[in-house]
């Protein structure tokens, strides 16, 4: 192995805080973990690295190229820690099998990810916060998760934030209507927002109509209206928005930004899916949702809905 002349340099990605950076951190984490434990959750620390097959089992073939992996002394290929919600769920449907539900987790610690398209230009290193309700599948769980989210955000003092949630099957069935190669091309047109692309992706097939104007709708209350008009195929989807909606409170509803465009994630989300946005940050601050297939991928079939909060990013948003 040939030495380095300097150990100055660190690794793409990787981060040394010092000073302020660090209080602030710290600061957060302390802020949030108080008020998660205050509404029952537990706080669990799982390992720092797991077998690799952990995070592709619950997120799919598409993390492995994201995971930071080494082998162990066995062979055993292992990987260091993607999320914190694959080792929940195993942990939900393993060691904690005989708890009675719904489960009330929590955690704080660093995720660890990688992207070979923009290897050094983002952090593989994210420190999070975050919640799991497990065993709950009602609205009310929903609103739950998505009120703690606006509260952690709160605990920042950050100036202006917004949450823009969505529904996974909002676009179900004009997805489902493609062939499966269109289907990976229209999530990526409308993640691009590219309403040319669509017209002509979307065809004037079943769902057509629904798939061409649906992820361009994004406001207040106001969009429920109009997705319920152009989607008549996501009543449940648009329904369960509404039963949030109506549970939150005038000064919850300000933050709120109903954005059925957002596909990202789709494959991983069953139901409500959410990113938090905040002023200074360059990046979303947050993310969560409702995932209930995923427990099920290690033994234990349990709805489930959580959030992470990035530590990160609103660290660098706060004046």
């Amino acid at each position: 192995m040939t030495r380095r002349l300097s150990i100055a340099p660190i690794p793409p990605g990787a981060l040394d805080l010092a000073g302020d950076a660090v209080r602030r951190r710290r600061l957060l984490q302390g802020r949030m973990l108080e008020r998660i434990e205050r509404g029952g959750y537990e706080e669990i620390i799982p390992p720092t690295f797991e077998y690799a097959e952990v995070f592709v089992r619950a997120g799919g073939d598409e993390v492995a190229d994201r995971l930071i992996r080494f082998l162990d002394l066995d062979g055993q290929l292992l990987a260091l820690r993607y999320d914190f919600t694959a080792s929940v769920a195993r942990l939900a449907a393993t060691k904690l099998s005989d708890r009675p539900t719904p489960l009330r987790l929590s955690y704080a610690g660093k995720v660890f990810r990688q992207d070979p398209a923009r290897e050094g230009r983002r952090p593989r290193e994210i420190l999070q916060v975050g919640a799991e309700l497990l065993g709950a599948e009602g609205a009310a769980a929903d609103v739950e998760v998505v009120r703690l989210a606006l509260e952690l955000v709160r605990c920042a003092d950050v100036r202006e934030f917004q949450l823009n949630l969505g529904h996974a099957g909002a676009l179900a069935a004009a997805l489902a209507a493609l062939a499966p190669d269109q289907r990976a091309e229209a999530r990526r047109l409308i993640d691009r927002k590219d309403a040319a692309g669509l017209a002509a992706i979307g065809g004037g097939g079943e769902g057509g109509g629904a798939l061409q104007a649906l992820p361009f709708v994004i406001g207040r209350r106001e969009a429920l209206d109009r997705a319920a008009r152009l989607a008549p195929d996501a009543t449940g989807a648009i329904d369960r928005l509404r039963a949030i909606d109506a549970a939150l409170t005038d000064e919850e509803r300000r933050h709120v930004v109903y954005d059925f465009g957002e596909v990202r994630g789709l494959d991983y989300y069953t139901g409500v899916h959410f990113e938090i946005f905040a002023a200074g940050a360059g990046a979303a601050v947050g993310a969560g949702g409702r995932y209930d297939d995923l427990v099920a991928r290690f033994g234990r079939p349990l709805p489930a809905v959580g959030l992470a909060l990035n530590l990160d990013a609103l660290a660098d948003a706060l004046p």
